[in-house]
């Protein structure tokens, strides 16, 4: 018996639904799920990460650093130069005024979550041609997320170019060098012209030694600036002033002014010259300013004398002032050519004191003022001194009651023999 089976076909309808379906899903899987975003990351880089520079010349760069995760991120940067490179001067830095940068913390919302740092690199004096590379690492606090770019520079010789002068905008100073004792503030007020027919925008910058700080503001007014509009055929006055650091040495410091736009700028070279501090101090060795005398003796007292500034005190001279009605008063030596700051010498310069109060003083207190002066500055001190009278007039007086008493003693007895 045969037996006829039905065969049963696939509707064209349901293929279709089905290729449909999987070509949705495949497109589906292909796309990134919107809102899926990275929760922790960041990127440091160099727009121009390969250059070629001379010998002698400071490299400025643009550092970018940008937070892609969706949580605040604090990155701790270090420069690791390669060992030929490593007397070189690197620093990363915030814009003007300049300051040391040794992390940075982003944000996760647009506008916070990039900035932009300075990255400087001197040579040194003998440095030669040839190529050197510079790894900047960026490590997040928890030490979880670590990114490196890497700085190649290669230094050649090249021939001095004459430095092109723009007579767009003119900086004039009345007094390019200034002269300050440490830690005063240096202030050099400079005009800024522009010669042209349209307003421009300047970005204000300087070039300072190490240590010091800068900062430019509007004449008359107390805001920080960085940049300034300057209007046609216009005139605008800034005070730069520079604060040393108080452990600045006496000596003269260059300083280069410079303002930038557009692809020029225009310089001018000022000069601080740092004449120290100056700050004597005179004392015992023990501290005390109090003296016991014997009337018609001579007492020696040690006094010391040091400087506590920066710079020497010269031409130092010793006098005492107000003194008591013929009393005697004197210094070994009487003068001390130099008195170098004690941060160098580290010891103070010893002075003897000679004082003789005339024999027949009272016994009391007495007040004696000392001065000492030197060409940059001066410093006193009073001492009291308490007078006592000698024991060898007390011996006397005795001796001479002794003598009273024994004459009458002696009369009394006569008298009364009779």
């Amino acid at each position: 018996m045969k037996v006829k089976r039905n065969k049963k076909l696939v509707s064209p309808f349901f293929l279709a639904t089905l290729a449909l379906l999987v070509f949705i899903g495949f497109a589906a899987n292909s796309q990134p799920l919107e809102g899926a975003e990275v929760e922790r990351g960041f990127l440091l880089f160099f727009k121009f990460p390969s250059m070629t520079v001379g010998i002698e010349e400071k490299i400025d760069l643009n550092l970018i650093v940008v937070n892609t995760g969706q949580k605040e991120e604090e990155i701790l940067l270090s420069v690791i130069p390669e060992e030929k490179a490593k007397d070189w001067d690197v620093g990363i830095e915030t814009g003007w005024p300049k300051k040391q940068v040794h992390s940075v913390t982003l944000l996760p919302r647009e506008g916070d979550d990039i900035l932009t740092l300075g990255f400087y690199l001197i040579p040194p004096e003998e440095v030669e041609e040839g190529a050197y590379s510079f790894v900047v690492k960026g490590t997040s606090r928890d030490k979880k997320i670590q990114h490196s770019t890497t700085l190649d520079i290669f230094l050649q010789e090249k021939e001095p170019v004459p430095e092109e002068i723009s007579e767009i905008i003119e900086l004039v100073v009345n007094y390019p060098s200034m002269e300050n004792p440490a830690p005063k503030p240096f202030e050099f007020v400079i005009s800024i012209m522009n010669n042209t027919e349209q307003n421009m925008i300047l970005e204000l910058g300087a070039d300072i030694p190490y240590g010091w700080r800068a900062q430019a503001s509007p004449r008359w007014e107390d805001e920080n600036i960085s940049s300034l509009k300057a209007d046609a055929n216009d005139t605008e006055i800034i005070l730069l002033t520079l604060i040393p650091p108080l452990t600045v040495s006496k000596g003269e410091y260059p300083i280069k002014f410079t303002v930038e736009w557009q692809d020029k700028k225009q310089s001018i070279d000022l000069k601080a010259i740092v004449t120290g501090t100056y700050d004597l101090k005179m004392g015992t060795e023990t501290g005390l300013l109090s003296l016991y005398a014997i009337a018609g003796e001579k007492e020696i007292l040690d006094i010391y004398l040091w400087n506590e500034g920066s710079a020497p005190v010269e031409d130092v001279s010793f006098f005492s002032i107000d003194t008591p009605k013929d009393w005697e008063i004197s210094f070994d030596p009487e003068k001390i050519a130099s008195v170098p700051s004690y941060l160098q010498v580290e010891k103070p310069e010893k002075v003897e004191l000679s004082i003789v109060s005339p024999p027949r003083s009272l016994p009391g207190d007495y007040l004696v003022s000392l001065r000492s002066i030197g060409r940059e500055d001066q410093t006193d001190m009073i001492l009291r001194i308490t007078v006592r009278r000698s024991t060898l007039w007390g011996w006397m007086g005795i001796g001479i009651v002794f003598i009273i008493i024994a004459s009458l003693v002696g009369v009394f007895v006569r008298l009364g023999r009779r």
